[in-house]
């Protein structure tokens, strides 16, 4: 039986793409999910929707998870509607090509709002109610936090400091709370990604293939239920790094 079998788990960002493999991962396990959107609510349906066939509990929650006041206001309906939080998986994030010739104080500001902020924010509410029953953090970072990717810079050094943060709260938490980072490589390519730039990121893996959303999720998984595993970046890349 699995450990999350009737745990309570918090997916920020969890409507669509990498936060709704994980959601339905860990509802596969037996964890009854809360899902986290800001705008994606049709999305959030569909994952809520599908997370339910499983015979957990899916509770869909539209809240900005860079706002205070609304982090605030979700963690309360969460408690009040689930119980608690046991697990708490940080994969909203936002994605974008900016090219460095063109690139704008407000694409720097989006992407440290959109992937480092909202896990800041969030942890400094979710974690206090954490540190007293125990449980789990797993944040998104990324390959591209170590190896920048061309054009995408602002993204890399907001990743970047998601997996510097997220030490910082292994350290801080131990040991009632065990804190991780998951770092994808080439996964999931956005619509309008360009295809050479696609190939060459899959050129240069070690296995020559793009990763799979399922790969993720399932490596999300071992992490919240390694009760042993903390302060781990975990690279889910193919061997991306290792070129």
């Amino acid at each position: 039986m699995s450990s999350l079998r009737d745990k309570v788990v918090l997916v920020t960002g969890g409507a669509h793409r990498l936060g709704r493999a994980v959601a339905l991962e860990l509802a596969a396990r037996g964890a009854h999910l809360a899902i986290n959107y800001h705008r994606s609510a049709a999305e959030a349906l569909d994952t809520a929707r599908d997370v339910a066939g499983f015979g957990v509990a899916a509770l869909p929650i539209q809240a900005d998870a860079a706002d205070p006041s609304q982090v605030d206001a979700m963690v309360e309906r969460v408690e009040r509607d689930l119980g608690r939080i046991d697990h708490w998986i940080a994969a909203a994030g936002v994605f974008r090509r900016t090219p460095v010739a063109s690139v704008t104080a407000d694409d720097w500001r989006d992407m440290t709002r959109g992937n480092y902020e909202t896990l800041r924010v969030c942890a400094e509410r979710i974690a206090p109610t954490m540190v007293r029953r125990g449980g789990s953090i797993v944040a998104f970072g990324d390959v591209g936090g170590i190896r920048p990717w061309a054009d995408y810079i602002p993204y890399c050094v907001a990743k970047a400091r998601v997996m510097a943060y997220a030490a910082e709260l292994a350290a801080r938490l131990a040991p009632s709370v065990r804190v991780n980072c998951i770092l994808p490589g080439p996964v999931l390519f956005p619509p309008g990604y360009p295809a050479p730039a696609r190939q060459r990121e899959i050129d240069r893996t070690l296995l020559g293939r793009a990763g799979s959303a399922g790969a993720i999720a399932r490596s999300v998984a071992f992490l919240v239920e390694s009760e042993y595993i903390t302060g781990v970046r975990l690279p889910v890349d193919g061997g991306r790094l290792l070129r």
